[in-house]
């Protein structure tokens, strides 16, 4: 029997737990999106201030991954004075991991399907918005995924797109911070403060843009609020952009940075308490976002997820393997969510789209959000399997491993891409 090939990763070895740490952010997104469904009195009652907004926090969690996953290559080799990773196949292998799962999804949903936005998200859920996109100009913005950048095209085509048009930006930046601070070391600037400098300066930025969001839109009303984040308006391009969540990759990078510093000490083994600690942690920075920092939510998500991932990643046994928190990550079902997590992401919200414009789901109460949940799961689980293995999979068969890398016959090779 033919042996089935899998991709091996760009860098390194895979850490346990990444793909259920992918699952977790894709399904929390899936269930938040699936209140969209619901009827005002659900939104406005506990279910909807409070359980929702926690589920819309699967996607800090998609973007400190990014940070985690792609500047760590980065900073092992600088700690270690060798050459950078090739920026060359970097770039190819973003490519790949990107736009061949997003064009088919696009086009199938866009052109076929007939359920993505054809103005923008703050047009509602009526046939004038939700449809076709067959403007010319509008899809290959989309295609090429720089519509993000145009106001009158902010938010239209895939729902979930503007998350990618961030994501890519910063893949553009990973290379340049990493030649920064090489060149800052070669300067005589310590190793660790080179390394710091980017996060530091992503946080500020992502924080200074997110409290000026908040000052700007504190005299507007509610409509007015919406249009100014997520309309066809150039503060909603600033808002949605790489610089609007700069934070959140920013505290992936500084999760990154602890690690490779633990590896060039030799550290194999993190207490448990110290997880334990982390944990709390983060528990701590999300009851904040909710309670004292709404308006920052999603940036007290964003180091929630920082600590989280550090909890999963640190090992714990005498030879550097998981530790227990990862296993749990590591179960099989999880694990396969998490790997085509990125098609879960794609597919979610254009169903979710078709089902309410078909009726077809149950209602809009409280009772009625769980089996609308797995009533959108059991369409979107196969469809994003199918373009996994259809899609996905050969693309990223073609992604050329860094010869800086570790070998890929090593216990856990490590995944590089954190896009869903």
């Amino acid at each position: 029997m033919k042996k089935i090939v899998e991709p091996l990763p760009s860098w390194g070895r895979r850490l346990a737990g990444i793909e259920g740490l992918r699952a977790a952010a894709a399904l929390s997104v899936l269930a938040y999106h699936v209140g969209l469904m619901a009827s005002d009195e659900v939104h406005l009652g506990p279910v909807g201030q409070v359980f929702l907004p926690l589920l819309g926090q699967g996607l800090p969690l998609f973007f400190v991954l990014s940070g985690f996953l792609l500047f760590r290559p980065f900073a092992t080799s600088i700690m270690r004075g060798k050459e950078l990773p090739s920026i060359r196949r970097y770039a190819a292998n973003r490519l790949l991991r990107i736009y061949p799962a997003y064009l088919v999804i696009l086009g199938a949903t866009a052109l076929v399907m007939g359920s993505v936005y054809i103005k923008g998200s703050t047009h509602g859920f009526g046939p004038d918005n939700i449809g076709r996109l067959t403007e010319p100009i509008k899809f290959l913005a989309n295609a090429l995924l720089v519509h993000m950048f145009i106001p009158q095209f902010v938010m239209s085509g895939l729902p979930v797109a503007w998350s990618l048009t961030a994501e890519i930006t910063f893949y553009v930046a990973v290379p340049l911070m990493a030649l920064l601070s090489a060149r800052l070391v070669r300067l005589g600037t310590s190793k660790a403060v080179a390394l710091a400098i980017a996060p530091v300066a992503l946080v500020v930025i992502g924080l200074g843009v997110t409290s000026w969001g908040h000052a700007a839109a504190d005299h507007l009303d509610y409509t007015q609020r919406v249009d100014f984040a997520f309309g066809q308006t150039g503060t909603a391009v600033l808002l949605r952009s790489f610089l609007g969540q700069a934070d959140l990759f920013g505290y992936g990078i500084a999760a990154a940075l602890v690690v490779v510093a633990l590896d060039e000490r030799g550290v194999q083994r993190v207490a448990a308490w110290v997880k334990v600690v982390l944990l709390a942690a983060a528990v701590a920075a999300i009851w904040a976002g909710m309670s004292g920092t709404m308006p920052y939510l999603s940036n007290m998500a964003g180091v929630a997820s920082a600590l989280v991932l550090l909890a999963v990643v640190l090992p714990s046994s005498r030879d550097g393997g998981a530790n227990r928190l990862a296993l749990l990550f590591e179960w099989r079902p999880i694990r396969f969510t998490g790997t085509i997590s990125y098609s879960i992401y794609l597919w979610h919200l254009p169903v979710i789209f078709w089902l309410m414009t078909h009726k077809l789901t149950v209602g809009g109460t409280v009772l009625a959000l769980p089996f609308n949940t797995i009533l959108v799961l059991g369409i979107v689980l196969p469809l994003s399997a199918l373009t996994y293995y259809l899609v996905e999979r050969p693309a990223m068969l073609r992604k050329k491993p860094s010869p800086q890398g570790e070998s890929s016959s090593q216990k856990v090779p490590l995944a590089t891409s954190a896009v869903p």
